[in-house]
């Protein structure tokens, strides 16, 4: 970039230097009307002389002499007396300032017209890439490239490839807050509205999910950008599909991953959104086919009643014998007991999980008067029956116990 400013400046200076040098070196216009009027008397003496030939020679009659000697002599003296009164124009002044002017706006004109129809926007970005290509190739490790690319970036911040490339070093090494503030210096680096402003709202997007851990405010506004600029953005698709993922909406994450594919690439992308996709579908059968389920029926015991609570719901649980842990379950009113239900593979705590893939599951019923899993002393709970999944008979849980 150095030489190619110290090439322009030159160029530049040639060309106003000839402005300079014409008004410099004007041309005279006293010494031009005195040399004009030598040179009128000097064709005076010339024909003057070849008058007196004649005369001599007697060609001419000495009235005609005298009459072409008054006739020379009265031209000789109007052009000799128009020369001497002979005063420059006022225009001479004006158009020394003329050059001056053009002399200066030369070089300014020059290099507006430049920045706005050159290319300089486009070198500057190539030259920024090769730096930034070179720092990647002299590096060795993650935090080695953070460093020297903060140090670069230092020198020469108009560098967006360089901000780019910064933000998600500091994402991969999971520094996610300064991955964040390296988009915002990559976005404000970039012209409005372009391709790379677009795709660079989209990961920034994508940033802030990861750093939320959940679509917030900003999260979803980011997106909505991106989208706005971009409306076929792969990383606003990708996470649109996660968000409708966790809504359980499979169809439409279905849709936005298969939108996100066609310029997803090959490698990673591609494959994360055919996981995506192909796990969506899965859910979307599963939903779609109830499989096997436990019929239940719950129950309060004659005499016990529900102590007053504003709070108390009733939970019923299916878990493998000998496991703490529920595989699958259900939150329910305790206020309208007696009730039936059906646990099915729609309730199950882990993506995946089906009641056919058992063979035996222990169910029971729990009254937690403070509405949160875990027993607490208070509560009233149901034995714990075993049932063998796929029969017909249903499970009659009897809520008798109060745990103290």
């Amino acid at each position: 970039m150095t030489e190619l400013w110290a090439a322009i400046a030159i160029l530049l200076c040639m060309a106003s230097g000839f402005v300079w040098w014409a008004l410099w070196r004007p041309v005279s216009a006293q010494q031009d009307s005195s040399k004009r009027q030598q040179q009128v008397i000097s064709l005076y003496k010339t024909k003057r002389a070849e008058l007196e030939q004649e005369l001599a020679a007697a060609t001419v009659s000495r009235s005609d002499y005298d009459q072409r000697l008054a006739e020379m002599q009265r031209t000789l003296l109007l052009e000799t007396q128009a020369k001497s009164t002979f005063k420059a124009p006022s225009g001479q002044s004006q158009g020394g300032l003329m050059l001056v002017f053009v002399a200066l706006a030369l070089p300014i004109a020059g290099l507006l017209t430049y920045f706005q129809l050159g290319a300089h926007s486009s070198l500057e970005q190539r030259v920024n890439m090769q730096q930034t290509r070179a720092i990647t190739q002299q590096v060795e490790s993650l935090p080695q490239l953070i460093e020297a690319l903060n140090a670069e970036l230092k020198n020469q911040p108009n560098n967006p490839e360089g901000w780019y490339l910064l933000a998600n070093s500091y994402m991969q090494n999971e520094q996610t807050t300064q991955g964040i503030a390296a988009f915002e210096q990559a976005l404000s680096k970039v012209q409005i509205g372009s391709g790379q402003h677009a795709a660079l709202l989209g990961q920034y997007a994508q940033a802030l999910f990861f750093n939320d851990g959940d679509f917030s405010t900003r999260v979803n506004q980011a997106i909505a950008k991106a989208l706005g600029y971009d409306p076929q953005d792969v990383s606003a698709l990708s996470l649109l599909g996660i968000q409708a993922f966790e809504a359980q909406n499979y169809n439409a994450a279905i849709g936005f991953w298969q939108r996100a594919l066609p310029r997803a690439g090959e490698g990673q992308g591609q494959a994360s959104l055919q996981a995506g996709i192909a796990s969506a579908q899965q859910m979307l059968q599963q939903s779609s086919d109830p499989g096997v389920g436990i019929a239940v029926t719950v129950n309060l015991v004659n005499g016990l009643q529900l102590p007053a609570s504003d709070h108390a719901v009733l939970f019923v649980y299916a878990k493998q014998a000998g496991r703490p842990m529920p595989l699958f379950a259900t939150k329910l009113d305790a206020n309208n007991l007696p009730l039936n239900l059906t646990l099915t593979d729609a309730m199950a705590l882990q993506t995946g999980t089906r009641i056919g893939d058992y063979q035996t599951l222990d169910v029971m019923a729990h009254v937690a008067l403070a509405g949160v899993p875990g027993r607490q002393s208070g509560d009233l709970v149901s034995h714990s029956i075993t049932v063998v999944v796929g029969s017909t008979s249903k499970v009659d849980l009897t809520i008798d116990q109060i745990l103290k």
